[in-house]
């Protein structure tokens, strides 16, 4: 089993680093509660302020992680959750590892580990200049789909997909 190694400010080539998604992924637990975020919260500076510690366990949080130890990622907890006022601010953030933060949340618990766990998003599209889409299969060929607006898609991801909605359902 290959295991792939992350950190907060990596991100395949073309798109945003992991840190943003992590903020992504709050901004919508926020207001899926009502509340409307106006700050922009960068996991990686919450971490520095923290020092890497975990306010949960006081154990140190990795700054890279692999794909096995997801649950020892980087997250962020609240202070006062959002559910009983708390605010989305780095004011009433700590950092906590993924398994300790205790997000009661489960669809951006969901997010959070596909976005920390190398589990992305199969639609996301390639750039003009990426070579492969972002589970590493070659974009070329009878794989490669040209999408209306000139980004390239991955075929295999694609029947991928397919297959697993067609498997659900």
């Amino acid at each position: 089993m290959i295991l792939n190694v992350f950190g907060l400010d990596d991100w395949p080539s073309g798109c945003q680093r992991r840190s943003h998604a992590v903020h992504v992924a709050y901004v919508r637990a926020a207001q899926r509660v009502g509340e409307r975020p106006w700050q922009y919260v960068d996991a990686l500076k919450i971490a520095g302020r923290d020092r890497w510690t975990c306010s949960v366990c006081g154990g140190p949080v990795p700054e890279h992680w692999d794909s096995g130890a997801v649950g020892q990622a980087p997250a962020l907890t609240f202070i006062e959750p959002l559910e009983l006022g708390g605010r989305y601010a780095k004011a009433n953030l700590r950092l906590a590892h993924l398994d300790c933060a205790g997000l009661t949340d489960p669809q951006l618990l969901r997010t959070l580990r596909r976005a920390l766990g190398g589990g992305l998003d199969a639609k996301v599209r390639a750039s003009r200049s990426d070579t492969h889409c972002l589970k590493g299969h070659e974009l070329a060929g009878a794989n490669l789909l040209k999408a209306s607006d000139g980004r390239r898609r991955c075929r295999r991801c694609r029947n991928d997909r397919e297959r697993g909605s067609a498997n659900r359902g």
